[in-house]
């Protein structure tokens, strides 16, 4: 059965190609490489290979922007906001991430089923040889496919199995995300019960925008300490120059 690697983000594919079995699935396996080159041709694919351990030991990595005791407030100032603005848009977006719409704001959309799937998906997480496995309700109503993500096996087959070809449904979806499912009689799948599933999805990248705002600050941190305490940092030492008060 081969899988929908369209609908996953970029850290999603990076993850299922270091796990994926490429003697037991070539043809997923090739599917998957086709979908990562469709990325780096549309210049999507962004490789993350740079560790903390990396920034560390790279002294390019270690910016230093010295401030005057004597010199303007004002630029001081400016890099001060500059430094809270990223980091408040960083946060706005991690919020934003863990904020599930309500429903009353959630598009519904009335159609008839051509064809419908239980999908199950095996993630191995590399670090930990950990074995997480989820299943997915694909529902096609051409040419649209929406997807209830994550939901138990019991319910995924169970509806797999009642849905009919033919059957009309009414979704409540985003970007083909199924919030809600309901038959001419029944609610199928509750918006409270696929928000927690539909948060976790939304939120399967914030590890790596908070990783990215723990570099920005250790990249930063003596510049940040210098705009606060001028000359505490310089470029010519690779030690803060403290007196007996603490500071310069």
């Amino acid at each position: 059965m081969l899988i929908d690697y369209t609908k996953y983000t970029v850290d999603e594919l990076l993850d299922v190609n270091e796990n994926i079995n490429k003697d037991k699935y070539p043809e997923r396996y090739k599917q998957l490489c086709d979908e990562i080159q469709r990325r780096k041709d549309r210049g999507e694919f962004i490789k993350k290979e740079h560790t903390f351990e990396d920034l560390r030991d790279n002294e390019e990595d270690d910016i230093i922007i010295e401030f005057s005791s004597n010199g303007s407030v004002i630029v001081r100032t400016i890099f001060l906001v500059g430094f809270f603005i990223v980091n408040v848009l960083v946060l706005a977006l991690l919020l934003f991430k863990y904020t599930v719409t309500d429903i009353s704001k959630v598009h519904k959309y009335s159609t008839i089923i051509d064809s419908v799937e239980c999908r199950r998906e095996e993630v191995t997480y590399s670090k930990s040889d950990r074995v997480d496995t989820y299943f997915h309700l694909n529902i096609v109503s051409f040419p649209d496919l929406f997807t209830a993500d994550r939901i138990s096996e019991i319910k995924c087959r169970m509806l797999a199995r009642e849905l009919n070809i033919g059957t009309r449904v009414s979704i409540w979806h985003e970007d083909g995300l199924i919030f809600q499912l309901k038959s001419d009689t029944e609610i199928l799948l509750s918006y409270q019960y696929m928000r927690p599933n539909i948060q976790a999805v939304q939120t399967s990248d914030s590890s790596y925008y908070l990783f990215g705002l723990f570099i920005f600050w250790i990249m930063f941190f003596k510049s940040l300490v210098n705009a606060f305490f001028p000359g505490t940092f310089t470029k010519d030492l690779a030690n803060p120059q403290i007196n007996s008060m603490g500071f310069k």
